[in-house]
């Protein structure tokens, strides 16, 4: 029998919901935190898979194969100087499926969500070639003490990982000046008169943007609610100058799929990150905006030998 492999984790929403699109279609479902109740084996001739329930997969059965995040669930660990077998098994895992993911890139049947031809795209290569398409907040990351003094700042993240004792870095208004030489910091300009998040999830050419007013959440960090409850995003529509730029945009950096995200004020759109593989089930929730049939599409054309998504 004939299958599509998802790539995941126990938690991912995303997931759930875009397997409700598939229908009957079969799927085996790989959730890297709960790795240890699978079994597997992988050779030269190819890889076997059982899940818990005692059901297996062969690659020779899998037509496409679909990445969500190869996620470890928090609790977080951190990272004795000595090392610890938790984090020497985690990253043995890790590496036996992102190589299984690159075999799959190598045979053609990845859906959607795949590297970029060009390479990575960090921030800093992401929001330098922005600059040809949108406006892009003055930005700098700097260790020691910075040189180009931003009024006013926020201060943001680049990575995934906590710094310690269980805390977050968020989006918050920083006076760059206080800000400790010690450590390394990314820093952005402020946009002030912005009044509201837009939200674009791209697939394969087609653009479902969502705005959501900034007087939604606390703060400047659009993942933190009011104590009224979740903002509330909505569809909206963006300019043609805008559509263009986007597909000019992603053409360049050589991704069919991403979340990207904007904030905008009276004049039009501001540039923050590319997400080449952004949550964006939550836009969507009852799939009544067309992001999940989109992505199941997608995923539908490589299973069923339409070949790689290009």
């Amino acid at each position: 029998m004939t299958m599509v492999l998802f790539l995941t984790c126990s938690m991912d929403q995303t997931s759930d919901l875009v397997m409700g699109q598939l229908g009957s279609l079969p799927i085996f479902r790989f959730n890297l935190d709960l790795w240890q109740n699978y079994r597997w084996s992988v050779t030269s001739e190819g890889y076997r898979l059982q899940d818990p329930t005692g059901r297996t997969c062969c690659s020779d059965a899998v037509k496409a194969v679909y990445l969500r995040k190869l996620f470890f669930n928090p609790p977080r660990i951190d990272q004795p100087a000595d090392g610890s077998e938790e984090t020497w098994c985690r990253e043995e895992v890790m590496q036996i499926w992102q190589g299984i993911h690159d075999l799959a890139q190598h045979q053609g049947k990845l859906a959607l969500v795949k590297p970029s031809p060009f390479g990575r795209w960090t921030k800093v290569r992401q929001m330098v070639a922005a600059k040809q398409y949108f406006r892009v907040p003055a930005w700098e990351m700097f260790h020691g003490g910075g040189f180009h003094p931003l009024h006013p700042a926020v201060v943001k993240t680049q990575g995934t990982q906590p710094p310690g004792g269980g805390g977050m870095v968020m989006v918050r208004e920083v006076e760059v000046e206080q800000l400790s030489p010690a450590f390394p910091w990314f820093v952005q300009q402020q946009v002030t008169l912005a009044t509201h998040d837009v939200t674009v999830v791209y697939i394969n050419g087609k653009i479902f943007a969502f705005e959501c007013r900034r007087d939604q959440f606390s703060g400047l960090d659009c993942r933190i609610p009011t104590a009224t409850g979740a903002a509330r995003w909505q569809r909206c529509r963006l300019s043609e100058t805008d559509e263009k730029a986007l597909h000019n945009y992603m053409r360049m950096t050589g991704h069919i799929f991403g979340r990207l995200d904007f904030l905008r004020d009276q004049e039009g759109l501001w540039f923050l990150e590319l997400n080449p593989n952004g949550q964006f089930a939550w836009l969507d929730p009852e799939g009544t905006e067309g992001v999940l049939k989109a992505v199941a599409t997608e995923i539908l054309a490589v299973y069923h030998g339409g070949g790689p998504n290009s």
